[in-house]
């Protein structure tokens, strides 16, 4: 690996740039404090500058410590322009810049075990907050939770617009994700996204996330299960907007390549994911002949832009249940 130290604009040097064992590089701002919760973002070739701005601008940010994990993007660029955000925040803040790609779950964990305050507020770094109270309606939550608790925020498409190329992201999202507190409430543990929910320190000691899911996908959705079953789950809307919509094909490719993750989820919540409509219809799919035929077909539909978005979105559904066939058991 080049030089870590050549990725971080010079810094004084009160704050030097530290290597962990496992080669990690972690840059600090110096800054100290009780801050009241910690902010982990993991980072993977998306920029997570924009939210670091964001999020030292709002009310409460000198409670909040920020934490950013570069999970091996290798993007000299991208590093500097975070270094300089983290570098700027009012709070404690740091950058660990790891020279491999570890995977989402292990990042997560690496940045709860790196945290030093009681409550995390996870972030994905492609999220904006969708208004200014943002963190303090957070930092009102925890303190008025009466133990260790999860509190799921949700997410939203408010501040994008949809293109051409990611128009079907853009309406799938819309369809299944962005969802009101009162809809997240049914499932508390299904609906938990991982990109904006706030966790007590016990509750990531106990249950930690699955390191066996690999790549994209489904991760969060089993350690959501997990976590519902042992503490207290609540749902709010204090929204961020997900920023990063897909291409068509990327998010294809997602889907195709997220079946093993979903199998291992139906083998650890036989009951929770018997219950999804996805599961059934991918159980259905499983004993139809000509899978692979349909597959192409409907990779196909759900890629042209010129048909009627209805449509796109179940070709898109079915495609993504053909694909997870092949993979239940």
């Amino acid at each position: 690996m080049a030089d870590t130290g050549s990725l971080f604009p010079q810094t004084p040097d009160d704050l030097p740039l530290i290597r962990t064992d496992a080669g990690e590089a972690v840059l600090s701002n110096g800054i100290s404090g009780d801050a009241a919760l910690s902010i982990c973002v993991p980072c993977y070739r998306d920029s997570a500058a924009p939210l670091a701005a964001t999020l030292s601008r709002l009310p409460g940010a000198r409670q909040t410590a920020l934490l950013f994990f570069d999970d091996g993007s290798g993007d000299e660029d991208m590093t500097r322009a975070l270094a300089r955000h983290v570098m700027a925040h009012p709070g404690p803040a740091r950058l660990i810049t790891s020279p491999r790609n570890v995977g989402r779950s292990e990042a997560r964990n690496r940045l709860t075990a790196l945290a030093e305050t009681d409550w995390i507020l996870f972030l994905d770094a492609d999220m904006c907050p969708d208004n200014e109270w943002f963190l303090t309606r957070y930092l009102k939550a925890l303190r008025e939770s009466d133990g260790p608790s999860l509190i799921a925020g949700g997410f939203s498409l408010r501040q994008v617009a949809p293109t051409t190329p990611t128009g079907l992201h853009y309406a799938q999202s819309i369809r299944s994700e962005c969802l009101p507190a009162s809809i997240r409430r049914q499932e508390p543990g299904r609906y938990v996204f991982t990109s904006n929910i706030l966790v007590h320190a016990e509750i990531l000691d106990a249950v930690t996330f699955d390191e066996g899911f690999t790549g994209w996908g489904w991760e969060d959705v089993d350690w959501g299960l997990r976590v519902a079953e042992r503490f207290p789950l609540t749902h709010i809307d204090n929204t961020a907007t997900h920023l990063g919509l897909d291409a068509t094909e990327t998010l294809m490719a997602k889907f195709g390549g997220s079946g093993a993750n979903f199998a291992r989820l139906a083998e650890r919540h036989p009951e929770a994911v018997r219950s999804m409509r996805l599961f059934r219809m991918a159980n259905r799919l499983r004993r139809l002949p000509g899978r692979s035929l349909l597959r192409q077909v409907t990779r196909h539909v759900a890629a042209e832009t010129r048909l009627p978005m209805k449509l796109r979105l179940t070709a898109l559904k079915t495609y993504r249940a053909l694909e997870y066939a092949e993979h239940l058991s």
